[in-house]
């Protein structure tokens, strides 16, 4: 008899004890005041995204800039603020009570967000893996498989925030539209088909339930478009020389010999930033790495809203309300002299960022470190690739008045 109760008095204890411990062990979910739903999330050093509280959402989830990256995070309203320093596979909750009554529950999560879409690797085939391409102007193709059965012409575009299938590749291929999207492209905001599901293969790289967003803006020769949203837990090598990409899990030792630069992402698409002087001023700004536009660059709304820099932009003429600009950039240590592009005239928002093209981008070898968001650059043999220069514009001018 004496033997059984301490025997439930040890047990009395350990659970006593194993509850305290749990106890102890949840964290006391912070609370911060808010009287307006604009609040602003600051994601490491270079990322403010706007946020709207909202008590209906329980969570309401952001998903890090970089997740597989040690970074600060902060949720500001006019209240308050709340810091967490995010590692990857923690979230972090954060409670906002707005006026004092409704209250909104915020979750941090360093994770990848629901659109990641996972590589499968060839087991007989070790990192990193090659993919070989071809190019068409200053654009990279890829030949690929879709759903095992239809050879693929594949675009692969660093701007792209989505992959996409041609609207005119839709029937050849077969496709299954059960769903549909919004869509912000060269042709406007509109609603989309969608395909869920799909495999695509590209060399030994395989990815499986692959969403296709069925677009008219593509040229008849190309079936689909993938981006950066394949490759975000890997470091990428655009090499112009060999005309080859290549896959990494690592980072290539060769990476010391190109200029590095931090990122962030929108929609999976890297942004870095450039120097740029313009009628002897001089600006700085974060510029969408865009490998599928042709063109040289494009300075959106989001740069000429800010500050007067629409008003001192001095402009070459006007064409279709946009301002024509001649300015000269420096990019990993290189300079383009007489860029000539257009500026987006902020009173008109046509919502496209700011961004370099292909025609410049393409005559630099690339490595993509997705893992802790930095981009290597360096020259290569497409140095000499003609882009639209002044030159070039006077020319066209002289063409026109003939």
């Amino acid at each position: 008899m004496k033997n059984i109760f301490f025997t439930v008095i040890f047990i009395l204890l350990f659970i006593s004890t194993g509850c305290l411990e749990m106890i102890s062990a949840q964290k006391q979910i912070p609370v911060i005041k808010a009287t307006s739903d604009k609040a602003i999330i600051y994601d490491g050093a270079n990322v403010k995204v706007d946020w709207r509280l909202d008590p209906r959402v329980k969570p309401d989830i952001y998903y890090t800039n970089l997740p597989y990256k040690k970074s600060k995070i902060e949720v500001v309203t006019d209240q308050g603020k709340q810091s967490f320093t995010a590692q990857y596979g923690e979230s972090y909750d954060l409670i906002v009570l707005l006026n004092k009554k409704d209250s909104c529950f915020v979750r941090i999560m360093a994770k990848e967000d629901p659109s990641f879409i996972s590589l499968k690797q060839n087991e007989n085939k070790p990192y990193p893996l090659e993919i070989p391409f071809t190019i068409t102007g200053s654009r990279i193709y890829f030949k690929g498989l879709l759903n095992e059965k239809e050879e693929v012409n594949i675009q692969f575009d660093l701007g792209a925030g989505t992959s996409c299938v041609n609207k005119l590749s839709s029937e050849k291929l077969q496709l299954s539209f059960t769903d549909k999207t919004t869509i912000s492209n060269t042709q406007g905001v509109n609603e989309a088909r969608k395909s869920p599901g799909n495999r695509l293969q590209i060399g030994d790289a395989v990815w499986k339930d692959v969403p296709l967003t069925e677009v008219g803006n593509m040229k008849p020769d190309e079936d689909l478009i993938v981006g950066n949203g394949f490759f975000r837990d890997k470091i990428i090598e655009i090499d112009y020389d060999r005309k080859i990409m290549l896959i990494h899990n690592q980072l290539p030792a060769k990476v010391k010999e190109f200029k590095k630069q931090e990122i962030f992402y929108e929609q999976n698409r890297p942004k870095f930033k450039v120097d740029f002087t313009q009628d002897n001023k001089k600006y700085s700004f974060w510029f969408l790495f865009d490998t599928g536009r042709e063109g040289t660059m494009l300075i959106g709304d989001d740069f000429t809203s800010q500050d007067e820099n629409w008003k001192n932009l001095k402009e070459l003429q006007m064409v279709n309300e946009r301002k024509l600009v001649r300015l000269n950039a420096s990019i990993a240590g290189r300079e383009f002299k007489d860029i000539i592009t257009n500026a987006a005239d902020p009173q008109k928002p046509t919502g496209r960022p700011t961004l370099f093209g292909n025609q410049i981008l393409s005559q630099f070898n690339v490595i993509l470190n997705n893992k802790d968001g930095t981009l290597y650059l360096k020259a290569n043999k497409r140095i000499n690739e003609p882009f639209m220069n002044y030159d070039r514009y006077l020319k066209e001018m002289a063409n026109k008045k003939e």
